[in-house]
Order: structure tokens, then C-alpha cells, then sequence
């Protein structure tokens, strides 16, 4: 066994959007798969989010003297997250296909909530790299 074959082969992980309810892919109109492309936990960008989301925590409750965090707290952060960790994505959002911005990224992860659900549990998932 060699260390190495132990470490991700990719930064990246490709979700592909299925319906919430009937578990199908979706599609684009031009048949394409609605996919998002999502930074892995491991990656430089991703940690980059991370370390900004923490330091902010900490920052305000040094100032604060206040270790305590709402649950909308929480949710928003969750969400940004998200959004800051997203490279790239293919899908259809009220009838268009919208660039990617953070911003975007933010209002259709709260809108089309269930997109949060199925991008957390990939990332989750990305620990399982060592598969072909």
C-alpha cells in the first residue's frame, strides 16, 4: 500500500441534479444534464471559504464576547458556503441559463432548496476519492 493512492485525484467533484421526488436527472432543454461543479473539501479554494467563514466567526466573537450562533446564522453560512464553493455549473433557471456569480449561486440555493441537499451530500461524499 502506497500513501499516495490514498490522496484525491481531483479538486473538483460534478454533481448532476436529480428530481427531488422521483430521483431522475434533470435535464436542460437542450438535453444536456443540469450539472454543478463543486470545489472539493481538500481543495485550496474550498479551504480559502472555509478558513474566511471561521475567521469571521471568530473575529465577532472576540469583539463580542459571544460564542453563541443562530440558527439563521448557521443557515446563512451553510449557504454561503455553497455558493463561494461552486466553479462552475450547467442548469436552467427560470427559463434561462444563468452565469455564475455569487450572488446567483445564493439566490437559487435558497430558492430551489433542495439543491443544497443534494451539493452537501456530494461533497460528504468526495472523501470516497479512491474509487476508479
Amino acid at each position: 500500500m502506497d500513501l499516495k493512492d490514498l490522496t484525491p485525484k481531483s479538486d473538483t467533484i460534478d454533481v448532476t441534479l436529480v428530481h427531488p421526488n422521483t430521483g431522475e436527472e434533470l435535464t436542460n432543454p437542450d438535453g444536456s444534464n443540469m450539472t454543478i461543479c463543486m470545489y472539493a473539501t481538500h481543495s485550496e479554494e474550498y479551504k480559502k471559504v472555509m478558513h474566511s467563514q471561521t475567521n469571521k466567526r471568530i473575529k465577532a466573537a472576540t469583539k463580542n464576547n459571544d460564542l453563541t450562533m443562530t440558527s439563521e446564522q448557521l443557515e446563512a453560512s451553510t449557504l454561503s458556503v455553497l455558493a463561494n464553493t461552486t466553479k462552475s455549473w450547467d442548469i436552467t433557471f427560470d427559463g434561462e441559463k444563468p452565469e455564475l456569480t455569487v450572488k446567483k449561486a445564493t439566490e437559487i440555493y435558497d430558492q430551489v432548496f433542495w439543491i443544497k441537499l443534494q451539493l452537501e451530500e456530494a461533497v460528504a461524499n468526495s472523501l470516497d476519492f479512491t474509487k476508479a
